[in-house]
């Protein structure tokens, strides 16, 4: 089931590749943005051509960004944020989720397993001081 889920983010980054170029103006690491955004278009539903291996959850929206800068904005709001200490060089996850939809719905987990991220918390979206937390919940992978 990995296998599949890997396949249909290296194919949506290839087309994120070829058609949304200037994503990665300001990236040091073109690949590595490519990817991010591959991942955020699978989990949202906004694929070109999302493989029927990959279900699709109503409500996902998803957030990245580097663990530090992350870190650095949200450690004095939320206490947990230093259960796990930021990682050099590592992209944070955020992808938040309708809160009736418990546990965490396995195509997230899949979709990013596919990509050897860990999960390092999940929760309320309010909890973590959340822009975006109506009635959410939250997981972070690294």
């Amino acid at each position: 089931m990995t296998e599949r889920h890997l396949r249909a983010v290296l194919a949506e980054a290839e087309r994120v590749a070829e058609q949304y170029d200037q994503i990665v103006q300001t990236t040091k690491s073109p690949t590595h943005e490519y990817l991010r955004y591959a991942v955020l278009r699978l989990l949202e539903g906004d694929a070109n051509a999302i493989p029927e291996e990959v279900p699709q959850v109503d409500g996902v929206t998803v957030g990245y960004g580097q663990d530090q800068a992350m870190y650095d904005s949200w450690r004095s709001d939320v206490e947990w944020w230093d259960t796990v200490p930021p990682q050099d060089d590592c992209t944070r996850f955020r992808v938040f989720y309708p809160e009736d939809q418990t546990p965490v719905p396995r195509v997230i987990l899949t979709v990013m397993a596919a990509l050897g991220a860990w999960r390092v918390w999940e929760g309320n979206a309010v909890t973590c001081g959340s822009y975006d937390h109506r009635e959410r919940r939250e997981v972070h992978f690294l």
